[in-house]
């Protein structure tokens, strides 16, 4: 029986990046209020994995922006929710995030860099 990670198309590489998400739903429009801090666990050409103190929804749509050591610039992304858990013993908790293919997003130099 294969494994998860085994029958994804993408590998993931264990990266801690810095990110700022910002739900694109959420009708607070100061950005100090409605951005979350967060740093990756891993990453990979359709999505990643943040560590973050506020949950998500799963099914949310966020927008990201995040640096990636090594590369000039940020990449723009969006992405939806897949899952959020908290993490036993503290106060933050890992999201699963996936990648989408949007008109005004970097997504495809994400992918030519993550491919």
């Amino acid at each position: 029986m294969m494994k998860p990670e085994e029958r994804r198309k993408y590998p993931r590489l264990r990266r801690e990046e810095k990110a700022v998400i910002r739900r694109m739903d959420d009708t607070d429009e100061d950005p100090i209020t409605s951005a979350i801090y967060c740093k990756t666990v891993d990453v990979s050409a359709t999505g990643m994995q943040v560590r973050l103190k506020n949950e998500l929804r799963p099914g949310e749509p966020v927008d990201i922006v995040i640096n990636v050591e090594g590369y000039s610039g940020t990449f723009h992304l969006l992405g939806a929710t897949k899952w959020c858990r908290p993490l036993q013993g503290e106060d933050t908790c890992l999201a699963g995030i996936e990648l989408v293919d949007a008109d005004r997003s970097d997504f495809v130099s994400w992918r030519q860099v993550f491919n």
